[in-house]
């Protein structure tokens, strides 16, 4: 005989308490006879006697009742003697996602799961495990002890498609499909299941409290080093107000700290102004008893590269140097008869300022670097253009120039929302002192227009990773390099194409990280935390290298970027925030699903055990017959 609720039947224990109470009352007490009574002494002894029988039968079915009650609710069965549970086919599977870290009545959702697992009968039932990062084949207490959390979340449509591949195609077998999960709604679970063939089971896992407050995420509002500012939101979940400090770290060094008041269901935004030039291993955190990942949010700020910037001139001209000064670029500059071709082939941005004609290995060289996604910012000639000039804009999809107009205009047009000027106005202007120019080519620019004259020509607009002015911008021809808008122009265009590494990314998701380190052919990188190393898909090109990652990394932490076990940088990875919505599937009136409370309800359903809820009908009943006797006892027997 098994049972269903062994851990019920230390209840037996009970059963010493009527046995006490009966044993206190058949204390021996010292009898004095006096001599007008003695002729009772018979009749008192038969009476003695018969009270002590009654009493002896009285707890036998006290006991016998208490005992029929323990009995019931442990429900006993014995296991099936047929050979049905051989082909029976399980396939679990065991959510580890970071959302199982919330706590339950007897502790953490997923480390509970895992005890049941150990605690349930299923040794000898070949179960195949899935999990949100590893799949087992014949399930061993091993496999379940090593189990970890895992950023990757997988939805019900592929847990499902899996499980499906890990049966067999016997249509003969029972196949069962267990879930356990607290079931979050990004889990999408389709309560109407349509697979008649599997039999799925759920088993919730849900938390004791719902509320939470978490970091939703990080941001920097400026990449300019002066004025960087690294801007936080966090949310509650709860409802009630809730406060707590919010800490910002370098490693264990603590270089910012507040506090956030936060009202039921909202949110709050906090600022930390960016001081220092790095910040490889940034660690923001809060304290907070709900979810524990969403405590803390990893975060790599990275010293900004110079971007270096080639001007090619056909006379000198000093206003691109007043723009990138060195402390954000490196730049360089040369005349048409004087180029520099190493500097000009490493450079990121290069400025083609009123060139008139590309001599062969220029306009060659030209041709090549705008195949490796450089910046090419171009400043027609107020004299005839060259074939060379043409043709290489031609390669860029440019054409036009052959359209020149000698009529005073003014740059009358700016698109605000577009990419250049994010950030840069306050408001848009409308009272703004135009400038204007003498001469201006009317150029094919396709629908992207930064900046228009008035008769809505182009002045200045984007193809591809190139700007190009229809109009030069010498002084006797323009009076743009005077207005305010030279300066935010031309600087957004220089960092139009650089991809800085993000501040972090997500787990469980495919990303595509550049980071500007240039390699030899038979070298990589690898990604290195305190608990980690591995070598991820990497791709190398022009000096950089973009490193893609999927399934690893899986736990959230700051990496470093290292080349011959040296580090070169560093990214980081978190957990997504939609593991912290605590907003769970509620499986009322769900269709073709069985749901369980217990482990062990799963593993004596049918195909495992043949008895099933019955002998616990039979100890009820038992305990109904005791009582009914004991009545009895106390009324009729004298």
């Amino acid at each position: 005989m098994q049972f269903y609720h062994p851990e019920v039947l230390y209840a037996l224990i009970l059963l010493i308490i009527p046995i006490i109470v009966h044993l206190f009352q058949l204390r021996r007490f010292k009898t004095e006879y006096f001599t007008n009574v003695k002729f009772l002494k018979k009749l008192s002894l038969q009476t003695r006697k018969s009270s002590r029988i009654k009493k002896w039968l009285i707890l036998a079915t006290r006991l016998l009742a208490l005992t029929a009650i323990i009995f019931a609710f442990s429900q006993p069965y014995f296991p099936t003697n047929t050979q049905n549970s051989k082909n029976v086919e399980t396939v679990v599977f065991l959510d580890n996602s970071f959302s199982m870290q919330a706590l339950g009545k007897k502790g953490k959702l997923l480390e509970r799961s895992i005890q049941e697992l150990l605690e349930s009968d299923f040794s000898e039932k070949n179960i195949t495990l899935i999990t949100n990062s590893e799949d087992y084949k014949n399930l061993t207490k091993e496999n379940l002890q090593n189990i970890k959390y895992s950023g990757n979340q997988l939805d019900f449509k592929t847990v499902l498609l899996k499980a499906t591949s890990s049966f067999s195609k016997d249509t003969s077998s029972l196949k069962k499909f267990l879930i356990i999960s607290d079931l979050q709604q990004n889990f999408e679970l389709a309560i109407d299941k349509v697979n008649s063939e599997i039999d799925i089971y759920t088993y919730q896992q849900s938390p004791e409290r719902k509320e939470n407050i978490k970091i939703d995420t990080a941001f920097l509002s400026s990449e300019a080093m002066e004025s960087r500012i690294l801007n936080l939101t966090i949310s509650n979940t709860g409802n009630s107000s809730q406060s707590t400090p919010v800490s910002l770290y370098d490693n264990d060094k603590l270089i910012g700290k507040t506090s956030a008041s936060l009202e039921p269901n909202s949110s709050a935004n906090l600022t930390f102004p960016i001081n220092d030039p790095e910040i490889q291993h940034g660690k923001i955190q809060i304290e907070d008893n709900g979810l524990l990942f969403d405590n803390s949010l990893y975060f790599s700020l990275n010293e900004i590269q110079p971007i270096k910037v080639c001007s090619i001139n056909q006379e000198k001209s000093d206003f691109l140097q007043r723009i990138y000064t060195a402390s954000e670029f490196d730049y360089t500059s040369f005349l048409a008869t004087s180029i520099n071709y190493n500097a000009l082939n490493d450079a990121d941005v290069i400025v083609l300022n009123e060139i008139p004609d590309l001599n062969e290995v220029l306009a060659s060289t030209l041709s090549k670097l705008a195949s490796k996604n450089k910046v090419f910012i171009i400043i027609p000639s107020t004299e005839n253009l060259g074939s060379n000039f043409i043709d290489f804009l031609n390669t860029l999809g440019v054409s036009g120039f052959d359209k020149r107009q000698e009529v005073e205009k003014f740059i009358t047009g700016i698109k605000f929302e577009h990419p250049l000027y994010q950030g840069v106005f306050d408001k848009q202007v409308k009272n703004f002192e135009y400038p204007k120019v003498q001469i201006n080519y009317n150029l094919n620019s396709g629908s992207n227009i930064i900046l228009s004259l008035q008769d809505n020509q182009p002045f200045l607009f984007q193809k591809g990773n190139s700007f190009i002015f229809t109009a030069p911008l010498n002084s006797k021809n323009s009076n743009f390099i005077q207005s305010p808008l030279v300066v935010p122009t031309f600087y957004k265009m220089a960092i139009s194409n650089v991809n800085t590494p993000p501040l972090y990314s997500y787990l469980g998701k495919e990303n595509k990280i550049t980071v500007p380190i240039a390699v030899n052919n038979d070298e990589i990188v690898k990604l290195s935390s305190e608990k980690i190393s591995f070598i991820p898909q990497q791709k190398s090109f022009d000096g950089k290298i973009e490193i893609t990652t999927n399934e690893l990394p899986q736990s959230p932490d700051n990496y470093s970027v290292e080349l011959k076990d040296t580090p070169q940088m560093a990214i980081s990875y978190n957990v997504t925030r939609e593991e912290s919505k605590m907003i769970y599937t509620d499986l009322e009136g769900a269709k073709n699903l069985q749901q369980i409370e217990d482990l062990n309800e799963f593993f004596i359903s049918e195909g495992y055990v043949d008895e099933k809820n019955t002998f616990w009908k039979w100890f009820v009943t038992f305990a109904l017959l005791f009582l009914i006797i004991e009545t009895l006892l106390l009324k009729y027997f004298k």
